[in-house]
């Protein structure tokens, strides 16, 4: 059940960055590439048992910064609600020791992964606690890429940090694939990119000839605020 939520979750996460990102100005980023061919783990449908993968591995993340992760990690932390979304995705929320904060705002978090709410919060996309982060001594913390700053601040203290931006289709697509490198879940980040295209694809025929209405999308911090086309 946990896993049929989740992947609603990332296809509901895919259609509305979809739209908020196509004509939106993003910070530049960089293709996602590894450095190592690793294994696949277990798939969701059907499931399987895979080899272990091979670390160390190199993940150019969307600041195109080139990360190197020395051992599959442990101990995760997430300070932004869609990279959240897809380590629940992956089947990654039984590792996660951090979360950004007023996670009760989101209840697909309490029908997916209740345990989640009793986390500490480690702030929130704009502003990392960067302190009560590294107290939690994890492995890789994942951040929006506004937190370039405290990306530096913890890399100093030898904490792994992925900079994500799924501000398109694209970049979300390159965002599932650059954080199931890095924790060794490559097979379900497929299996997730799969269902995401089979469901647009299923959309898209679905709704061929019908009429696009106008719709206007209001931003969460005023009427008259909104996304771009």
């Amino acid at each position: 059940m946990k896993k049929i939520i989740s992947l609603l979750l990332v296809l509901a996460m895919l259609l509305s960055f979809a739209a908020c990102g196509q004509s939106g100005k993003s910070e530049e980023t960089t293709p996602v590439t590894t450095e190592a061919t690793v294994p696949a783990t277990e798939e969701i449908v059907p499931e399987t048992t895979a080899a272990p993968s091979h670390y160390p591995i190199t993940v150019t993340d969307h600041a195109g910064r080139e990360v190197v992760i020395e051992e599959e990690p442990q101990k995760l932390v997430s300070g932004y609600y869609i990279s959240t979304s897809l380590l629940i995705a992956l089947d990654l929320d039984e590792k996660m020791v951090g979360i950004e904060d007023n996670p009760d705002y989101r209840p697909i978090y309490a029908l997916s992964a209740p345990q989640l709410l009793e986390l500490p919060w480690v702030g929130t996309a704009k502003v990392l606690d960067a302190e009560g982060c590294a107290a939690l001594e994890p492995d890789l913390v994942i951040l929006p890429l506004r937190l370039k700053d405290s990306a530096e601040i913890l890399e100093n203290l030898g904490i792994d940090v992925l900079l994500v931006n799924p501000e398109s289709q694209q970049l979300l697509t390159e965002m599932i694939r650059m954080v199931a490198a890095a924790t060794n879940t490559q097979q379900i980040g497929e299996d997730l990119i799969s269902f995401l295209e089979t469901q647009e694809q299923n959309l898209t025929e679905t709704l061929s000839g019908v009429p696009s209405p106008s719709v206007y999308l209001a931003g969460n911090s005023s009427l008259l605020s909104t996304a771009g086309n």
